[in-house]
């Protein structure tokens, strides 16, 4: 039985962050470790449109590569949510200045190199 997991994607997106903060990955080592691009992983976490098929096959390859149950992110995870905290690219639609978009990138390079040398 196959689960249409693009039903779900606002449940996935919240249990897939939540999933990333209790394990200590960031969306650079997910997309590494899961052979997904980091601008799909952006797209699944932010519940942006994706095919429906190309969406399926992305969070089948996820539970794939950490040995999880298909409906792991289907499945509420309330009980285990880390204190709270937001992706500085949450509100990427706000207005920034060209400055602080160029300090923000580079913070976000030296994260996910950061994080390479976590696991």
């Amino acid at each position: 039985m196959s689960l249409n997991f693009y039903d779900y994607r606002e449940m996935i997106a919240k249990n897939l962050v939540t999933f990333l903060r209790l394990k200590g990955y960031s969306k650079l080592s997910l997309s590494k470790l899961s052979d997904i691009s980091r601008p799909i992983i952006d797209q699944i976490i932010k519940g942006e449109s994706l095919d429906s098929q190309l969406y399926n096959k992305q969070i089948e390859k996820i539970n794939k590569t950490f040995d999880l149950p298909d409906n792991y992110f289907i499945t509420s995870h309330s009980s285990m949510t880390p204190t709270t905290y937001t992706y500085s690219d949450q509100y990427v639609h706000s207005e920034r200045t060209p400055e602080v978009k160029e300090l923000l990138d580079g913070l976000y390079n030296i994260l996910d190199i950061y994080s390479l040398y976590l696991k």
